[in-house]
């Protein structure tokens, strides 16, 4: 079952992306929007990249497409505050997995 599908139903739930300055663009808004996820997912602009670097998330020698570009992360927090997953990837291409996700909600 595909993440989105299991979790349509969880009305309290929000998705927050944490993206360098450069990367919130119309383009970003119009995928939302054609997915039909614009109440469920926010863009919270990082300008220069400050909490990504307090996190530790930069690419280190990136190209200059990527300045301040972090790497994929997912943090899951629940409604109290409390960090339930932290999955840092290394790779774009490499996706966490639905299951864990949902194991970490279930929790």
């Amino acid at each position: 079952m595909e993440l989105r599908e299991a979790l349509e139903d969880q009305e309290d739930l929000l998705i927050v992306y944490v993206m360098a300055d450069n990367q919130v663009n119309a383009k970003s808004l119009r995928f939302l929007d054609e997915m039909g996820l614009r109440q469920r997912i926010r863009f919270a602009v990082d300008p220069g990249s400050k909490a990504i670097d307090r996190l530790g998330l930069r690419k280190r020698d990136s190209e200059p497409i990527e300045a301040g570009v972090p790497h994929p992360t997912t943090y899951l927090i629940d409604r109290d505050g409390r960090i339930r997953l932290v999955d840092v990837r290394r790779d774009y291409h490499i996706w966490i997995d639905p299951g864990v996700i949902l194991s970490a909600l279930s929790d």
